[in-house]
C-alpha cells in the first residue's frame, strides 16, 4: 500500500506535464500548419490577388509559435532547477528547455515562410 502512495501525482505536476507538452508540440505543430495552410492559400491568392490573406495565416500561426514561446519560458522559470539524471523534475527541466528550443526554431521558420512570399513574389 505503502508503494501505490508513491506513483500517484499530485494534480499540479500532471497540470504542469500538461502545460509542459502543450508548449512543446504547440510550435511545430504551428509551423506545420504555416506549411501546408500556406502552400493551399497561394494558389488562391494568386487567383483574386488577395496577398493579405497570406500575411494573416503567417501572423496566426507566428502568434501560435509567439504563444508556445512565452508558455515554455514560464514554465522554465516555474520549474525549479534539476540535475536530469533525477526523473521527474529533470525530465521537466529538459522538456521546457526543448520546448523553447523548438518554439524559437518554429518561429524562425514562420518568418522564412513569409519572408519567402513577400521577396519572391510568387504570383508575378
Amino acid at each position: 500500500m505503502h508503494r501505490a502512495q508513491e506513483t500517484t501525482v499530485p494534480a499540479a505536476e500532471k497540470r504542469t506535464d500538461l502545460l509542459l507538452w502543450i508548449s512543446l508540440l504547440l510550435g511545430p505543430v504551428a509551423m506545420g500548419i504555416n506549411t501546408v495552410v500556406g502552400y493551399t492559400v497561394a494558389h488562391w491568392v494568386c487567383d483574386v490577388n488577395r496577398k493579405k490573406t497570406s500575411f494573416l495565416v503567417s501572423a496566426i500561426d507566428f502568434a501560435l509559435c509567439l504563444l508556445a514561446l512565452w508558455l515554455a519560458v514560464s514554465l522554465d522559470r516555474k520549474i525549479p532547477e534539476a540535475e536530469e539524471s533525477v526523473p521527474r523534475p529533470g525530465r521537466r527541466h529538459f522538456m521546457a528547455k526543448l520546448a523553447i528550443l523548438l518554439s524559437g526554431l518554429s518561429i524562425l521558420l514562420v518568418l522564412g515562410g513569409t519572408l519567402a512570399v513577400t521577396i519572391l513574389r510568387p504570383c508575378d
